[in-house]
């Protein structure tokens, strides 16, 4: 048992300094991309801001949410799925800091809505959705954290009883008061039962709530209450994609006895069914605009679909999002080669950033020309940046197969017990 352990501790990715360099040069970059475009032109620095806040905070929280669902049904097919999952949790605390700057953002959106229409009222006052989102954003951050946290710290408890290598000083405040393996299991057990439920009951409420505040509001007119659900199954449709995209980098890396032909084929089916299902969510907000000819709501739907420049932007990411991966896998064969799933998994991301950015910018913009350029990538890197070095500082630290649910490791301690008994 315990050398299925020592594997398991030593399933880990050698980071390439290189590789954090160019991360944090990607950081670099989006600063000072980003403190110019407040000096030349601030609405596109803060448009930019915003898209990429939502994509990437909800990319991370998507992929976590997925940990959740998988601990809740007592998934087994796909261990270092899961802790890749898990590993997303690293972005969650970095996207609530990058939330406070957005305070700015708010005062220069919304203070031209409410000029326009009154009838917004005080739910729409910057401080008020400011307030509303960082207590929501923070809830969700907590409760993820503590969630991956009881799935870590027996496995932490237990390298520590074994040390044969120097080890982080996190680690001993990870495992504090420390009670052995099998107490420690069973409780964090537990203690992950009540916490998934927590995510997973706090993430449609903060999402919708976020669709609401940072998108809805940025229209002086539109409102529609299905717009929420359609948000937060599309955040949960990305994080499903980034978690596809590392899971095939990870077994380029480890090799595919960690990310196995027929985990990726599962994840393939479940990026054909969310982009079944985003796509239902879609036509959902259509149709109900279409057959009740809601005046108040048909601007905003026709503003991005039919009139240029915003229909390329919303066609394109239509089609890299969904037409591209659902005809890409039907093919069963296709689920399970590796550089096709990374290739439709980046697709996907891609079509879910212009689909953020369509959702965005029409409201704001009214000028002739169409704010794509330097300001746009610059920032977009910073937030690839800060985001993959937590993500990598993540996988340095905690090992990519958790030995607890490995089939291998479970296996071998039912014939110990047999043994025994």
């Amino acid at each position: 048992m315990a050398d299925v352990r020592e594997i398991s501790w030593s399933t880990r990715p050698g980071i390439a300094p290189a590789l954090m360099i160019a991360l944090g040069g990607a950081l670099a970059l989006g600063v000072v991309t980003f403190a110019v475009s407040l000096r030349l032109d601030p609405l596109r620095g803060w448009q930019a801001y915003l898209i990429n806040f939502l994509f990437w905070g909800g990319l991370a929280q998507g992929a976590v949410v997925f940990a959740a669902i998988y601990h809740v049904v007592n998934g087994t097919w796909g261990p270092a799925v899961r802790r890749l999952a898990e590993a997303m949790v690293a972005v969650l605390p970095v996207s609530l800091i990058l939330f406070l700057p957005l305070y700015s953002g708010l005062e220069r959106f919304l203070g031209p809505v409410r000029e326009v229409n009154p009838a917004r009222g005080v739910w729409f006052d910057p401080r008020f959705v400011f307030v509303r989102g960082g207590l929501g954003l923070s809830l969700m951050t907590v409760l993820s954290l503590l969630f991956v946290y009881y799935s870590l710290r027996p496995e932490v408890g237990w390298a520590l009883e074994r040390p044969q290598q120097p080890r982080p000083w996190f680690y001993a405040w990870m495992v504090k008061d420390w009670q052995g393996y099998e107490p420690e299991r069973q409780r964090c057990q537990r203690g992950m039962d009540v916490l998934a439920a927590g995510v997973l009951m706090a993430y449609p409420m903060t999402y919708t709530f976020m669709a609401f505040d940072l998108i809805m509001s940025l229209d002086p007119f539109w409102f529609s209450s299905l717009f929420g659900g359609y948000f937060f199954i599309s955040t949960l449709y990305l994080g499903l994609a980034a978690l596809a995209g590392v899971a095939v980098l990870i077994r380029f890396r480890l090799g595919a006895s960690v990310v196995t032909p027929s985990q990726l084929s599962d994840l393939s089916r479940l990026l054909l069914g969310f982009d079944l299902t985003y796509l239902a969510m879609a036509w959902s907000q259509y149709i109900v605009i279409w057959y009740g000819n809601l005046p108040e709501e048909t601007h905003f739907v026709i503003l991005r679909l039919w009139e240029e420049p915003w229909a390329v932007f919303t066609w394109g990411g239509l089609t890299l999002s969904v037409f591209i991966p659902f005809l890409v896998f039907l093919s069963r064969s296709a689920k399970r080669v590796p550089w096709i799933v990374l290739t439709v998994a980046i697709s996907i991301a891609i079509g879910l950033w212009l689909e953020r950015y369509a959702l965005v910018v029409p409201s704001l913009w009214h000028r002739r020309s169409i704010p794509l350029g330097w300001i746009e990538l610059g920032i977009t890197a910073g937030f690839f940046g800060a985001s993959g070095l937590s993500f990598l500082m993540f996988l340095k630290h905690f090992p990519i197969v958790p030995f607890a649910q490995n089939p291998s490791a479970v296996a071998v301690e039912k014939r110990d017990a047999g043994q025994t008994a």
